[in-house]
């Protein structure tokens, strides 16, 4: 599997898009203009780390592990040499688990440079909680992920999954947000992506995150459907 893997990222690494993407929100952070006040400021990485930069990562991430595979039947291929199929279920995770933290470590070294250019007074202590952000995004960028490859493992199709990719990450999160607000039920609270921002807030605020744990066994279980549901999958080999 790690022969697969180094495979796999080699050619995803030669592919022009995710460069392309990476270079935009790079130059985006770099050139915008700073927030007024350092906390100002790292609200501003907060929101584009965990919304816009997201989605925009997860699109080429998605499409160059998923997808390119799919339409060049490189996958059904791999089955039918023998592999099995948790294991590609598990390499193509691991896949968007490397470019994930490697995208996501690249903007938070703009960011920095920018915090040094701009002369903001962030602490340390605020960087850290950034970078911590960022390993919280991965997760973040996993479940979605995985849940789109769900969609994608029962189609066979990457257009289902680029699908729920978008709706889960663009949508989701305001949606139910408003409906928790409207019917007054902790619908996004006990959500993936709730559980998350509850587990960060927790640790911001100096204490152990421990809702962490239930959203790591969201992300857990849908592997594991994942895996069930791609093993039932009828080919043609």
């Amino acid at each position: 599997m790690n022969r697969l893997m180094k495979a796999d990222l080699k050619r995803i690494i030669a592919k022009p898009s995710m460069y392309v993407i990476v270079l935009i929100l790079v130059l985006f952070i770099l050139f915008k203009d700073a927030a007024s006040t350092a906390a100002g400021q790292m609200e501003l990485y907060k929101s584009m780390f965990g919304n816009i930069g997201l989605i925009f990562l997860s699109i080429p991430i998605f499409l160059s592990v998923y997808s390119d595979e799919i339409k060049s039947g490189i996958m059904i291929s791999m089955i039918g040499m023998g592999m099995e199929r948790k294991n590609i279920v598990f390499s193509k995770l691991k896949d968007s688990f490397v470019l994930y933290c490697g995208t996501y470590l690249i903007l938070y070294v703009a960011a920095l440079i920018k915090n040094t250019v701009s002369d903001l007074p962030i602490s340390p202590k605020q960087n850290a909680f950034l970078l911590l952000f960022c390993a919280f995004s991965v997760i973040r960028g996993l479940g979605i992920m995985a849940l789109a490859s769900l969609v994608l493992f029962l189609t066979m199709s990457a257009a289902g999954g680029m699908l729920v990719l978008v709706l889960a990450g663009a949508i989701g999160t305001g949606l139910l947000k408003a409906v928790q607000d409207r019917f007054k039920l902790p619908v996004y609270d006990i959500s993936f992506m709730g559980l998350l921002d509850s587990s960060f807030a927790e640790f911001q605020a100096g204490n152990f995150g421990y809702t962490i744990i239930p959203a790591l066994v969201y992300l857990a279980i849908v592997v594991a459907i994942n895996i069930a549901t791609f093993d039932r999958r009828e080919m043609d080999l």
